[in-house]
């Protein structure tokens, strides 16, 4: 039986995920993409289980489907029979080999009671399941695979978007350089790679360490829409075991479904400000340094593929599986439109293309160009043929910025449209057509490997001109520092903001850019300051801006402190602003509530006031009219006792500045 599986996405129980990532929403475009097995996500998560449990039945043979109860009602007729697979992404976050590693994974289990069994190890080394659907755990890649083959034999462990550049296990920040260093003696047990949305089969056909792999491709969905973006072709039994015989052997496995991985805004390498767009050719030939401003560039996956390429004609690559790039029915709607693939003019033409074709697999895919387009029309066919051709013009994504990809240049119509045009003299040489396929690698492979093997040196190596550093930073200062945190290291034109989550590096930027300063930019470390929210937090920086500068007696210059610390040191200059003397005293928080019973505040009271009295300070909360009399007393009671509250220590600083400037 042929078949579409999309077996990686992720459910409501994960961050930065859909709402409508639940069991009935998923069948409902499972059924209309035309998937007939999509994975569940996020097994892990013992809220997920039991809605799972709740909400489908066993359709036998390890796979499960949609309880009738809940299924959604679709208004047209399609072959609604979804079945659906357990699994989960987990993400690996360890240090091995002197580096940080951060890999993803995904399995898939047989059962419930597999899955359970997993949730139940990983809670029990006390490991946190419950706060997100995907789990972040502190836990070696290939102890995780023990623990899920422990559980039971019949799982299947893929290592997730192996080509990410931070998340994964050949990415190039964080990563391996084959699959086996990252799971060592258990590598065995690993059978299929999951290409992602970054690459396609192609490129991965470079490396031979990859020949032994299953190729899978899968969507990565934090919304149900975007189920099948990625897939995975079967010609199997619809089974949980026929489908892993399949992606064991490839035998069955008649291929897979693909983005075209040039959409990725890391897919070429290069500098978004300056304009700077490379292949990887193009980057070694240029040493990584960008032209215009004279840093390195932003490497992006394509090369990182290159690096690690040992081949360079993909196709001596052995039993290779066919793929099919292809391009969202709504976009190509939107292409031919001219308007965007979420408006509701799209939204109507694709409900009324899905009733005529039953599912948009089989007008992307399946059907033959003549029935595409008595359903389609000519038009969107001949966006169709053009995309299936590879007859397509791609602007390739780079350094943070999205690719583009279309089916029709500009200035170009459909053969349709420019017959029309023909016939009121317009020149057909305005409306030339793409007649050449994209080829499969967008760069001269081979040219690369000589280059690279020319060059011989470290590529990494900073390039000078005077006494100016072009990279800015020596190599062992940007160590493990990703493109984001680099490019925050490296801005010295105005303010930089950081903004990013716990364990992020967010230290780490802020210590590399301090020593950056000093070392490479001859800033003197007293005109430095540095301010965070611990003491410990300060300690931590002192420390490492100490190692980067190999403890040259420079970093002891530096004024590093908490906010508290800071404010205090301009209130021991600056006193006399705030009306108070030398040898001020700082309150605390049981002093403060005697101040307030002295002032007649309730016992009940104090807790409320104290509040209020915070929160004008802090510039959060207005002064209250009945309150306000006694915020003055309280302030004036603080003078004459030459007092501050540990409120003042960030208000008066503050106002000092804002006078000053």
């Amino acid at each position: 039986m042929r078949f579409i599986a999309d077996l990686h996405i992720h459910s409501h129980y994960s961050i930065a995920t859909s709402k409508e990532l639940r069991p009935e929403f998923l069948d409902y475009w499972a059924a209309i993409k035309g998937i007939k097995v999509v994975g569940t996500g996020d097994f892990t998560h013992p809220g997920w289980t039991a809605e799972l449990k709740e909400k489908l039945e066993p359709a036998g043979d390890g796979l499960f489907r949609l309880k009738k109860e809940f299924e959604k009602a679709l208004s047209f007729q399609t072959d609604k029979d979804v079945r659906f697979m357990l699994t989960a992404e987990i993400s690996n976050v360890y240090k091995k080999n002197g580096k940080v590693r951060k890999v993803h994974n995904v399995v898939m289990a047989p059962s419930f009671e597999v899955a359970e069994k997993i949730q139940a190890k990983l809670s029990g080394l006390g490991f946190n399941i419950t706060s997100d659907g995907r789990p972040i755990l502190g836990l070696d890649s290939r102890d995780l695979l023990e623990i899920c083959l422990e559980a039971s034999e019949d799982i299947f462990f893929v290592p997730a978007h192996i080509w990410t550049p931070w998340f994964s296990a050949l990415g190039s920040k964080s990563g391996f350089d084959s699959v086996q260093e990252c799971y060592g003696d258990l590598a065995q047990y690993i059978y299929a790679v999951e290409t992602g949305l970054s690459t396609d089969p192609a490129m991965n056909w470079l490396v031979s360490s990859l020949d032994g792999y299953t190729l899978l491709s899968n969507s990565d969905a934090h919304s149900p829409e975007k189920l099948g973006r990625n897939a995975n072709i079967f010609d199997t039994e619809l089974s949980y075991p026929s489908m892993i015989e399949a992606m064991k052997t490839g035998e069955k496995f008649l291929g897979t479904i693909d983005f075209f991985p040039e959409e990725g805004k890391y897919h070429y390498d290069g500098h978004r400000k300056c304009n700077i767009c490379w292949t990887p050719l193009e980057t070694l030939e240029h040493d990584d340094i960008c032209p215009v401003c004279g840093k390195k560039v932003t490497e992006g996956v394509l090369n990182r593929v290159a690096q690690l390429a040992d081949r360079d004609d993909i196709e001596t690559h052995p039993n290779r599986h066919p793929f099919h790039s292809l391009i969202p029915l709504k976009e190509l709607l939107a292409e031919l439109e001219g308007v965007g693939p979420a408006s509701k003019k799209i939204a109507k033409q694709y409900d009324s293309l899905i009733r005529k074709a039953g599912t948009e697999f089989n007008l992307l895919l399946n059907y033959d160009m003549e029935k595409v387009s008595r359903i389609a029309g000519n038009q969107l066919a001949e966006a169709i043929e053009r995309m299936r051709n590879r007859q397509v013009y791609i602007k390739e994504g780079f350094d943070g910025e999205f690719g583009i990809v279309k089916v029709f240049g500009d200035g170009e119509k459909p053969r349709e449209l420019l017959q029309e045009a023909l016939f009121v003299n317009e020149p057909a040489e305005k409306y030339e057509v793409l007649n050449k396929p994209r080829p499969l690698i967008s760069f001269d492979i081979k040219k690369f490997q000589k280059l690279k093997k020319e060059k011989g040196v470290n590529k990494h190596k900073p390039v000078r001109t005077g006494t100016l550093d072009l990279f800015s930073v020596m190599p062992d200062i940007t160590d493990g520092l990703n493109p984001e945190q680099l490019e925050a290291v490296n801005h010295f034109d105005g303010a930089a903001m950081v903004i990013a989550g716990p364990g992020t590096g967010k230290t780490k930027v802020l210590t590399t850019r301090i020593a950056n300063l000093i070392q490479n930019h001859n800033v003197n470390p007293e005109n430095i300051l540095a301010v965070t929210f611990t003491n410990k937090a300060a300690g931590e920086m002192k420390s490492r801006i100490k190692d980067l500068l190999k403890d040259n007696g420079k970093a002891g210059k530096i004024q590093v402190s908490t906010f508290h610390a800071f404010g205090l040191s301009v209130l021991e200059e600056h006193f006399e602003k705030a009306r108070r003397s030398n040898g001020f005293i700082i309150i605390d928080s049981n002093e403060k509530i005697e101040i307030l019973k002295t002032l007649g505040v309730d016992k009940s009271k104090t807790g409320e006031v104290q509040d209020y009295i915070s929160g004008v300070k802090q510039n959060v909360k207005s002064e209250d009219d009945d309150l306000n009399g006694l915020f003055e007393k309280y302030e004036t009671y603080l003078i004459n006792i030459n007092a501050f509250d540990f409120d003042d220590l960030i208000r008066w600083p503050v106002s000092f500045f804002k006078q000053d400037n």
